[in-house]
């Protein structure tokens, strides 16, 4: 695929365990592909979620890529046990050690029944987080996005296609979804292309509509003529009393069980409710004051 579509540069997620010389060769030939290594810590909080042994084969995957010349960059999940390895110490080792020129971070997004939230990073964690996030991008002079702190980056939510700077998120199966964290699907991209569709009929049907809406109500026009929280700019992790009506309005079709069950999961649904009160309650200040220059 990266051969046939030159003009694209593909950003694949992967866990590095398969990227030997020979695979770090052919991706030094295509030139359009970095690999962004999936990595949960340093070599324990790596191998107790991926593996024994493969935070071993992750930085062997990094040493060939480096040396075949592919740029390649790391994916870190972060729970409420390894929110606090996003340090300078986790950047150097990465960066400055093993030569990754990008991170990004991804804040576990529970799907599932209740007790699956345990492991959300907490409110203050989140905050925490968003202040090292900003410090090492201006004093480190590094790349660095964290879905959601960096809501601020993308002007709000950017799921459901939004104009100018969103997306769709496309599974294996043709399913689509508002976003890879969203996953609630209205319409399948096999019987678009078979009706004789497009992704314009995509974007045009009612649950993702519903969904931009909301975002221009939330993130442009702002509902109470103020640009809503953009620390806390999701649909579905940090609002998810809108999303739980737009998802009651459409009956978009569960992609998975774990999906299933999240939408019939009363605890799950008010604990989530929860959550997303709780990180406004930590975050609505900064916003004001930082980025609205409001003084409390």
């Amino acid at each position: 695929m990266a051969q046939k579509y030159q003009s694209e540069f593909f950003l694949m997620y992967t866990n590095g365990t398969l990227i030997d010389k020979k695979m770090a060769k052919k991706l030094a030939e295509v030139g359009n592909i970095t690999p962004a290594i999936s990595v949960e810590g340093f070599g324990r909080e790596t191998d107790t979620r991926r593996g024994i042994g493969v935070h071993t084969k992750v930085i062997e995957a990094m040493k060939n890529l480096r040396e075949a010349g592919v740029p390649f960059g790391i994916s870190f999940t972060a729970t409420k046990d390894n929110a606090h390895l996003l340090n300078d110490t986790f950047i150097d080792y990465y960066f400055e050690n093993h030569g990754a020129i990008y991170a990004w971070v991804f804040q576990l997004m529970p799907i599932g029944r209740a007790n699956c939230l345990d492991l959300m990073v907490t409110p203050k964690q989140r905050l925490d987080m968003f202040r090292t996030t900003q410090r090492l991008i201006k004093d480190r002079k590094i790349f660095i996005a964290d879905f959601w702190n960096s809501g601020c980056v993308t002007n709000g939510c950017i799921s459901a296609g939004k104009s100018g700077s969103g997306y769709l998120y496309i599974e294996w199966n043709g399913n689509i979804t508002p976003c890879v964290f969203n996953p609630y699907s209205p319409v399948n991209i096999n019987d678009v292309y078979e009706k004789g569709g497009t992704l314009n009929n995509v974007l045009e049907d009612p649950f993702f509509r519903s969904i931009r809406k909301w975002q221009k109500d939330y993130s442009s026009n702002g509902i109470s003529g103020e640009v809503g929280n953009w620390l806390i700019p999701c649909a579905i992790k940090d609002h998810y009393d809108v999303m739980e009506k737009i998802l009651n309005k459409y009956h978009p079709k569960p992609i998975d069980e774990a999906a299933n069950e999240a939408l019939n999961d009363k605890q799950y649904k008010e604990n989530l409710k929860r959550y997303g009160e709780k990180v406004a309650e930590v975050t609505t200040g900064v916003w004001k004051r930082e980025y609205l220059k409001k003084q409390s």
